[in-house]
């Protein structure tokens, strides 16, 4: 652990920008990747995971992975499906 003393102003204000900076490294990787990352379709997801279409409708019905629904289309993204089945894995 480090400890610095700030005696100006401007010190101060270099001190905020570099923990700020620092803070924005670690969360802007994760928010940029799922705001890119284009929603697919169940039978595009059903090709991805390797399982039936009643299966992903059976998980989604019951909370299991989230979705999004536009219109009667129903749409994924495969980070955020990725990351509910991995925390429900590491929970059974």
């Amino acid at each position: 652990m480090q400890l610095q003393l700030i005696t100006t102003p401007q010190e101060l204000q270099i001190a905020i920008d570099t923990a700020v900076k620092s803070a924005f490294q670690k969360v802007t990787p994760i928010t940029q990747d799922s705001q890119n990352e284009q929603p697919i379709t169940v039978k595009e997801l059903c090709q991805f995971l390797g399982i039936t279409e009643p299966t992903i409708i059976r998980w989604r019905k019951k909370g299991k992975i989230p979705f999004m629904q536009i219109g009667s289309r129903i749409l994924f993204q495969k980070s955020k499906v990725i990351a509910a089945l991995e925390s429900k894995k590491k929970g059974a």
